[in-house]
């Protein structure tokens, strides 16, 4: 397998204060590739080993959808995890045949840090600074949750066989942990259940199994978060540069080199409009950076638009048939990560537009009473130009906080006509 010269990042961006940890989980799961990194396609081949593990588990996940199609609990247990790996494969999938261009656009927020902190301006440099501090809170937080669920999972299903194995001296196999609230056996619930062709809720090859199982979740808790803070920290970098440029239209003298402690010194309308070019360049970059990342960001989030809801709908179903307390953590974790994923996206969709939305009044803000007529005349151009909105779109579905709370009202809707079928 020969690998592309623009598959290759350099190792510069890897020491990128925003980029550098968000890219450390695509790197080790073999997505990402260094310049200085030794043995490359065997990076590359464990990268390609981890999504084939994940196609054929999911594949069994559906094919054990469909036997169990008409059971509704059995379904919704099934449907969660089928639906997330769904989404993930997806998302890889279209990377690996995208894969230069998520390099250049990975280049390009490179690029645009480097050159905030490299003009030097102490005011832009803490902008950058306080994005930065906030992407590691965010990534905290995310993970946290995420591990939290995967790991709860993996132990209460070891916990459930356990106790469902010592059980007691008649041999029903029963134990007081999995006894329902009418008094029926619960077999010990399997992470995924497609790898648990039980009889009586037993497997006489739950070690192996239960590694194979293991296996694929920590591939799971390895992509899914570090893939979805990537897309993330790209939007944050939009982010970021809007506000940048907002500051920088909203203080424009203090740009300007003659008499910028002096406000009442003559403007030298030549530098301004060079700095007026400069803004107007800046803003095109953003608008490019931005349509480029809605390009790379539309099938999936409109994949998730769609799947969602059910996925939702059917974390909360598990959540209120099961007699478990504990596996109702295990569903609000879940619940609660699913729905982090889906506002992490939206929301800051949403704040780039309301950054971009800024821009014209930004501009406005600046001392262009001081201006000369053409000075003046390139001011107003940039504002018309400003003032066309900058919204980020899953094909015909935007992204913005009404479209978050619409599927979340969707899942509960959903949900709310299941109970009472059930019921």
């Amino acid at each position: 397998m020969e690998l592309k010269e623009e598959w290759i990042l350099p190792d510069v961006v890897y020491a990128n204060p925003l980029l550098k940890r968000t890219l450390l989980g695509l790197r080790y799961y073999g997505i990402l590739l260094g310049q200085s990194q030794s043995y490359k396609k065997v990076h590359c081949f464990r990268g390609m080993v981890f999504t084939l593990s994940m196609v054929l588990f999911n594949c069994t996940q559906y094919i054990d959808l469909w036997q169990v199609w008409g059971s509704v609990s059995d379904m919704t247990a099934n449907a969660a995890t089928t639906l997330l790996f769904s989404t993930t494969i997806f998302r890889i999938i279209f990377f690996y045949f995208h894969r230069a261009r998520f390099n250049s656009i990975i280049q390009a927020a490179h690029d645009g840090i480097e050159r905030i902190l490299k003009d030097g301006w102490t005011d832009e440099q803490s902008i950058v600074g306080s994005n930065v501090r906030y992407l590691k809170r965010l990534a905290v937080v995310f993970w946290s949750c995420a591990l939290v669920t995967a790991n709860m999972m993996c132990v209460y299903s070891l916990v459930q066989y356990l106790t469902y194995e010592e059980g007691p001296p008649d041999g029903t196999g029963t134990s007081a942990a999995n006894i329902t609230r009418k008094g029926q056996p619960i077999p010990p619930t399997p992470i995924l259940r497609s790898w648990y062709p039980t009889a009586d809720g037993k497997d006489k090859h739950f070690l192996e199994i239960y590694l194979i199982q293991l296996y694929i979740m920590y591939v799971g808790q390895l992509i899914v978060p570090s893939w979805h803070m990537f897309m993330v920290t790209l939007m944050i970098y939009g982010r970021t540069e809007c506000s940048v440029l907002n500051h920088r239209l909203c203080f424009l003298e203090r740009y300007h080199a003659a008499g910028k402690d002096d406000p009442t010194a003559p403007v030298n309308n030549a530098e301004r409009r060079s700095l007026m070019i400069d803004c107007i360049k800046r803003q095109a970059s953003l608008v490019s950076f931005t349509r480029e990342l809605e390009q790379l960001t539309r099938a999936a989030v409109f994949l998730d638009f769609v799947v969602f809801s059910v996925l939702l709908c059917a974390l909360l179903f598990e959540a209120s048939m099961t007699p478990s307390g504990v596996q109702v953590f295990i569903d609000v974790c879940y619940i609660t990560t699913m729905t982090t994923i889906l506002f992490l996206y939206y929301w800051h969709a949403n704040e780039i537009h309301a950054c971009a939305d800024r821009l014209s009044m930004s501009a406005y803000k600046s001392d262009w009473y001081r201006y000369d007529r053409g000075t003046n005349r390139m001011l107003q151009i940039f504002i018309l130009y400003s003032n066309r909105p900058l919204k980020m779109h899953a094909f015909f579905i935007s992204m913005s906080l009404d479209t978050f709370l619409a599927i979340l009202r969707a899942s509960y809707s959903y949900f709310t006509i299941l109970k009472q079928l059930t019921d």
